[in-house]
């Protein structure tokens, strides 16, 4: 009776197909994956031409020039992204908890009070300003995180 060798090298069963983008080759992926792996990528194309016309359009009505439009694409697609860092950040995990709580503005609002964040300071944070030293621990409490993940999330990381 003889046994089949495990070999580190072997050629998988199935049946790929090609992935073009502008004419050319890309890559190979499985059938089951690729129509909604190029509906992404496509959708992805649409909005970032959505996204350039109404730069341009709004160079043009601010008299600008139209060189810039990829600055200012490059700025709103900044702008869109996550904060990873920073007061940005920490307004958005306190927009998330208040989901996580299922508690409306208001009940968050005296939530956040009862741990030391007064309706003004919510206020700044959700308008991007710096968040003061001595609200760390108060915000650590309300987002169920310690007082040093709060702090590396104002700081970013060290370089």
């Amino acid at each position: 009776m003889t046994t089949k060798e495990e070999l580190p090298w072997e050629c998988g069963m199935g049946f790929y197909v090609p992935i073009l983008n502008d004419g050319e080759l890309v890559g190979i992926c499985k059938p089951e994956y690729a129509e909604e792996m190029l509906e992404v990528m496509n959708e992805q194309e649409r909005l970032r031409k959505a996204l350039r016309l109404a730069c341009l359009d709004l160079l043009r009505r601010v008299g600008g020039k139209r060189s810039r439009v990829n600055d200012l694409m490059q700025k709103y697609i900044a702008l869109a992204e996550r904060p990873k860092y920073g007061p940005r950040a920490i307004a958005l995990l306190l927009r998330e908890r208040q989901e996580q709580l299922q508690v409306s503005g208001h009940e968050f609002i005296k939530f956040c009070d009862i741990h030391k964040v007064s309706p003004e300071q919510l206020k700044d944070i959700y308008a991007g300003k710096a968040i003061e030293e001595n609200l760390v621990a108060p915000i650590a409490r309300i987002l169920g995180k310690t007082n040093t993940e709060v702090q590396e999330i104002l700081e970013g990381p060290s370089e």
